[in-house]
């Protein structure tokens, strides 16, 4: 039996492998506590194992000797599978390297400026954490990979990680403040200044302590930030779906953390890192839950006066309700009047939100700044369409953007007005699911969603339309709202991106035919047909050179032949790497070229005309020769062709200069620009005129009759029967067949 116990433990164990840097670079890892999930105690014990003994066993083919307490031979089915083991393993370790195939020309990306390095990274990282749970995401360990790859890469990489450190889970948030403790010159960068924005979670970071460290101390993790400037405190309570309103917490703002934006070392140098100044915040979040009775709404003008707010340019208000008295009546109205008295101390105030707060009303409406540039009602139960439509005529003409969410008493009734009160809007978001607390609760409060006679109105510069779950609605206010984006299509140029979701509740064929119509109206508008540009920057990949080598022709590389304007791949100065000859690609059939008699002459569009059999007299001497080596039977054919094709070009009711055939309207080079005029195409019969606007990246619209849900359950959610593989096995047997009795 010892036999068998051992070849189970040799098929069990896995080689350890050691993933850390070598000491001389172990600057980095000690100083970066962010997406690690593993302890410095852990770090220290693998830096001492020996690197020797795993790289042996990667590298043999056969496995290592069989050691045993006997002298027998381990039984031959043993030895395969841990050959097979040690084979299959590394093979499926390069599968996550893919790069494309290029001539061999790496450019210099190390002599990149650094602030080119800081928007790659940002782009490449976006979000580092789930902005629901606050969870990370692999993003943050791809870039603290990046930061220990290449000493170029490490500042970079770090400025992008710590400009808005994930802290949750909840000890990489006391290992911030250990760090931020630390001396600023025993450290490799200045990890104060990259610190940015705070998004704490109270309910995962704060409000519990941690074993062996104590509860969060706000005081240290703020008081040495001297370029913080969002600070924001969330609870998953407030986060949609919201079920409860009503629920009070014991954790509040602490006094401290207000003193901790104010305060100054005396002894500060600005030479190590130290804050010399305030911290001026430029986002803060109220919510009714988190100030208790603490910072009541009496008190926000204070807290506005202080230095670190008055710059302030996004404020959240998040569960503020009415005050209700004690006989279940709704008390006066001075807290709306107490809201806005507040904000008018912030004078750069340019984005405010409004969370599940029922203060939204028609009273407060009208005190709100007139300067906002956005503006988010969500989940706002006393917010309708007439109260929002007079607050946009009289505060809408600065507005970039409008998000209205989970609304329920408001419509779409307030469209007719949007470009007249919203000159400058840039994008509309409003999603129409409504939280369910009760028995139907989730169902919409108004009437109609629209009314046939209400026409919307879009501004030219609107760039992003999103509307989803557009519901209880007719099927002919359906028809003038998308009938109202058609018919403004040559007045939204920079409209990028669509979304409609609509449900309408009529029979599956009629709404079957209503979907066909319309998404293939829009997508033949709005889509955008051609691909953007590909800068190739003079590398071509191998494949593309060894595809074209038989249409090369080798000439003799002289100096009348040379120029200098081309981007060899080669060095110059070797001239043992210089090739003798240079490939010199054939050039392609030009396309004909049209008569100047029929360029000439006026298109009647919408009338059918034939085209004289003339036109085709005058040809480039490319089409003279390609047509020579032809067959009358096939000639004929191709001028017969061509006269359909301008017929139809003609009838279609397109522009002469436009439908010219070496640039036709679908090639990618007449959209590669953002300039480009918009196409007028005949729609129907020749009645109406049909602008395509196709500058749109995305355009999803859906029409169905599916029930709004929190969690929409689609087919992937049911089979019929259970997966007939196993996801646990990893295609090896640890042990032999054998019976168990």
């Amino acid at each position: 039996m010892s036999p068998r116990r051992s070849v189970a433990r040799a098929t069990r164990a896995k080689p350890a492998i050691n993933y850390a840097e070598s000491s001389s670079e172990s600057d980095i890892d000690d100083e970066v506590p962010l997406c690690i999930s593993i302890s410095r105690r852990t770090r220290r014990s693998q830096r001492s194992q020996p690197q020797s003994t795993p790289v042996k066993r990667r590298r043999e083919v056969s496995p290592p000797p069989h050691q045993s307490d006997t002298d027998e031979e381990p039984p031959k089915s043993a030895s395969k599978r841990r050959k097979r083991w040690h084979i299959s393993s590394p093979k499926a370790e390069p599968k996550a390297e893919q790069f494309m195939q290029t001539s061999g020309v790496i450019p210099p990306w190390q002599t990149l400026p650094y602030h080119i390095f800081v928007q790659i990274f940002k782009y490449a990282s976006y979000p580092l954490c789930n902005e629901q749970t606050f969870q990370p995401l692999p993003s943050g360990r791809w870039l603290l990979g990046c930061a220990r790859l290449c000493r170029d890469f490490a500042e970079p990489a770090l400025t992008v990680l710590y400009a808005s450190p994930p802290l949750v889970p909840m000890d990489k948030a006391h290992m911030l403040v250990d760090l931020l403790k630390a001396d600023p010159l025993s450290l490799a960068f200045k990890y104060r200044q990259k610190i940015e924005s705070l998004r704490i979670d109270v309910g995962q970071v704060a409000a519990y302590s941690l074993p062996g460290s104590g509860h969060l101390d706000l005081f240290e993790l703020v008081k040495n930030l001297p370029r913080l400037l969002d600070l924001e405190f969330y609870h998953q309570r407030d986060i949609p779906p919201i079920r409860d309103l009503e629920g009070t917490l014991k954790w509040t703002y602490p006094a401290s953390l207000f003193d901790a934006l104010e305060y100054i070392d005396p002894q500060s140098e600005p030479n190590r890192g130290d804050k010399t100044s305030i911290c001026r915040l430029r986002s803060w979040r109220w919510s009714s839950r988190l100030a208790g009775k603490k910072y009541p709404i009496e008190s926000m003008r204070e807290v506005y006066l202080r230095p670190s707010f008055a710059a302030l340019e996004k404020i959240a208000f998040v569960n503020y309700q009415f005050p209700v008295s004690r006989k279940g009546e709704h008390g006066p109205p001075y807290h709306e009047k107490i809201l806005a008295d507040s904000l008018s101390v912030l004078k750069d105030l340019k984005h405010v939100i409004f969370e599940s707060s029922s203060l939204a009303n028609r009273v407060l409406l009208p005190l709100l700044p007139t300067g906002l540039h956005y503006l988010e009602f969500i989940n706002c139960c006393e917010l309708d369409a007439s109260d929002l439509a007079k607050f946009l005529l009289t505060h809408g003409s600065q507005l970039r953007g409008l998000t209205l969410n989970h609304n329920q008493y408001l419509s779409l009734s307030f469209l007719p007005t949007l470009s007249i009160a919203c000159p400058k809007l840039r994008y509309l978001k409003m999603n129409l699911t409504y939280f369910e607390t009760t028995y139907r609760s989730s169902n919409p409060r108004y009437k109609q969603l629209l009314l046939p006679d209400e026409i919307p109105t879009w501004p030219s510069t609107i760039q992003a339309i999103e509307l989803t779950q557009l519901r209880k609605w007719g099927t002919e206010a359906a028809e003038v709202f998308f009938q109202s984006l058609l018919d403004n299509a040559a007045n939204l140029p920079d409209l990028r991106k669509l979304v409609i979701r609509a449900i309408l509740n009529i029979g599956w064929r009629d709404r079957a035919s209503f979907r066909d119509q319309w998404v293939g109206s829009f997508t033949r508008v709005f889509k955008r047909i051609s691909k953007p540009p590909t800068n190739f920057h003079f590398i071509e990949s191998k494949s593309l050179i060894e595809s074209r080598s038989s249409e090369a022709v080798d000439v003799p590389l002289n100096k009348s032949s040379f120029n200098p304007d081309i981007d060899l791949a080669y060095d110059q100065s070797d001239p043992s790497t210089q090739p003798s000859t240079i490939e010199v690609i054939k050039p392609t059939r030009s396309p004909p070229r049209r008569s100047t008699r029929s360029t000439g002459r006026p298109i009647l569009k919408g009338i059918y005309t034939e085209s004289p059999e003339n036109s085709d007299d005058e040809k480039s001497d490319a089409e003279a020769e390609f047509t020579s080596g032809l067959s009358k039977r096939e000639l004929g054919h191709r001028r017969t062709m061509e006269r359909e094709l301008e017929n139809l070009r003609i009838n279609i009711g397109i522009d002469d200069q436009l439908s010219q055939p070496s640039t036709p309207p679908s090639s990618p080079e007449s959209y590669d620009s953002d300039d480009v005029p918009l196409v007028p195409r005949m729609k129907g019969k020749g009645k109406n005129k049909e602008l395509i606007q196709g500058m749109c990246e995305i355009v999803d619209l859906r029409i169905d009759n599916l029930r709004p849900r929190e969690t929409q359950v689609t087919e992937a959610d049911f089979l019929d029967s259970e997966p007939e593989y196993d996801p646990d096995w990893t295609g090896h047997d640890l042990f032999e067949e054998a019976f168990a009795w």
